[in-house]
Order: structure tokens, then C-alpha cells, then sequence
């Protein structure tokens, strides 16, 4: 238990000092997500099947589906190879435009244990398909909510 508060301890340095950044993000709308799509789709050779699947928020645990969830990540702004997850860009996505998010929030806290719970993993594509899945499962609504405008 120590160790997990010290974990979030830091992070919530980390995150408070890249704080001014923060609000230079837009939350993402549908059409956003659309074009990201296309791009990452190409990016990753995705088949018109797992294209499909996508569209109805099915990822298989496939390597395919993995660099493409990164792709998207990355597209968004969420994610970097070298830094992994912005857990308070996601948490602005989540929340919709003009909603005052804090690191106290249990979304937040949600979105960070996830982050946390697969920055271990091996390829930065499964890292970012796993943590991914876990934001997902544990905010489902959120997130179909935030790009559904």
C-alpha cells in the first residue's frame, strides 16, 4: 500500500508541474475520432473486419489491434512512447469541455491506476492496448460519451 501511495504521490507531482500545459488540450470530438481512425487504420494495415469490430468498440487482443490503439492514443494526445499515459489529458477528454477535472476525482485515480498497472509491459503497442482496455472497462460510458457529439 506504501508503495502505490508514493507512486500516486508522484505522479501527482509530475502531473502539477506539467499543469500549464494541461489546458492547451481540446477535447476531441466524433469527427476527430473518425479521421484518427482512417489514419491509424492505414498505419497499422487493419483489416476491413477489424475495422468492423472497431467501430462497434470491440478491440481484439491481436498485435494489430494493439499498435492500433496506441496510434489512436498518440493521436489523441494521451499517449507517448517516452512518457506513456497523460493521465490528465484523459481525464479532460472524459469530462467534456469546460468541466474543472481534479487529481482527486475517482475517475482520475481510475484512469491513473491503469496507466500505472501495465507501464511495465514489454512493447509500447500492448502497454498502450492494455491500459487502454482497462480506462475503457472502468469508464466505458465516459468514453463512448466523450466522442458520441
Amino acid at each position: 500500500m506504501k508503495v502505490l501511495i508514493v507512486l500516486l504521490l508522484g505522479l501527482a507531482f509530475v502531473l502539477a508541474d506539467h499543469h500549464h500545459h494541461h489546458h492547451d488540450y481540446v477535447v476531441k470530438t466524433h469527427e476527430d475520432l473518425t479521421n484518427y481512425r482512417t489514419q491509424c487504420v492505414e498505419k497499422v494495415h487493419a483489416s476491413e473486419e477489424l475495422v468492423e469490430k472497431y467501430k462497434k468498440w470491440q478491440y481484439p487482443d491481436d498485435a494489430v489491434t494493439h499498435c492500433y490503439l496506441e496510434c489512436i492514443f498518440q493521436k489523441f494526445g494521451f499517449y507517448d512512447t517516452d512518457h506513456g499515459f497523460d493521465v490528465h489529458k484523459i481525464h479532460i477528454q472524459l469530462a467534456g469541455p469546460g468541466v474543472e477535472v481534479h487529481e482527486s476525482d475517482e475517475v482520475h485515480q481510475k484512469i491513473a491506476h491503469c496507466a500505472e498497472s501495465h507501464s511495465k509491459e514489454g512493447d509500447s503497442c500492448s502497454k498502450a492496448y492494455h491500459a487502454g482496455m482497462c480506462f475503457m472497462n472502468s469508464n466505458l460510458q465516459l468514453v463512448q460519451h466523450s466522442v458520441k457529439v
